[in-house]
């Protein structure tokens, strides 16, 4: 073992005394209490004992003149080289740029296209804040007969009618049980269309711009035309739709949401 050997001198006229420093530094001075504090903040915020984030269902609510509980999407895509001008929008992916195999097989161009609904806070587009988000596959909706090589095939169109049986994806809208952390109840909706085959996002209006009178057709107010309103009622746990130009009801069969692809200048 090897021990290291000091040898102090000290001269005999002066007092046997050593002057050892040593540094004394409070910093951590009552550094546990703080540790406790922070321990019981980390924890009381992981189990939201003051902040319910329970989240409930709701549905669509039942239509008053036909006592129905559905809820109707339409969505128009307009023909290649198409302008604003142009009225021929159709319910048809063809329209789009899908051939009628690509749908009838599902192939993977196909298969992997979504509409996107996503819900906010306010149609302000400075200061909005996306809370929900709802996604219609491609593989709910309607059918049209059409030629599919050498037959006649039923093949998807972009038109659906959800509700609590049958197409059932994107019927009910997941928000907060309790209002108590966010007051929020009334949202305003955007739809988009991914397409698989071209990788783009389409977004869409819910008029087509050739029906704008008097507006002009590509500067035009955006929180009223690529919105739609949707007011959550507490009582019963459902939701209606409004459309933000007229402020009527809309959602019904016989009066679906529109979408039109919108057309940039």
């Amino acid at each position: 073992m090897t021990v290291n050997k000091y040898k102090i001198l000290l001269p005999t006229i002066r007092d046997k005394s050593v002057n050892i420093p040593i540094e004394i530094n409070w910093d951590l001075l009552d550094r546990s209490d703080s540790i406790v504090e922070f321990e019981k903040s980390a924890i009381k915020e992981i189990l939201n004992q003051e902040k319910d984030f329970e989240v409930a269902r709701f549905a669509h609510a039942e239509d008053d003149a036909t006592k129905t509980t559905d809820i109707n999407y339409d969505f128009y895509f307009a023909p290649s080289g198409a302008t604003s001008a142009n009225t021929t929008w159709d319910t048809s992916y063809i329209v789009q740029g899908f051939n009628s195999q690509e749908v009838y097989f599902y192939r993977k161009s196909f298969e992997n296209s979504f509409f996107k609904l996503d819900f906010y806070d306010t149609p302000n587009q400075i200061n909005q804040t996306n809370y929900i988000t709802t996604i219609l596959p491609v593989q709910q909706g309607f059918t049209t007969s059409t030629q599919v090589g050498f037959s006649v095939q039923n093949i998807k169109i972009p038109k659906f009618k959800l509700d609590y049986l049958g197409d059932k994806e994107g019927f009910f809208l997941y928000w907060l049980k309790k209002r108590t952390f966010l007051n929020i109840n009334t949202f305003y909706m955007t739809a988009k269309f991914f397409d698989a085959k071209s990788g783009i996002f389409v977004k869409m209006m819910n008029k087509a711009q050739a029906t704008l009178v008097g507006i002009n057709k590509f500067n035009f107010p955006p929180d009223i035309y690529f919105y739609y309103k949707v007011i959550l009622n507490y009582d019963d746990f459902t939701y209606r739709v409004y459309d933000v130009v007229t402020g009527n009801e809309v959602g019904n069969a016989s009066n679906p949401i529109n979408w039109f692809e919108y057309l940039n200048p």
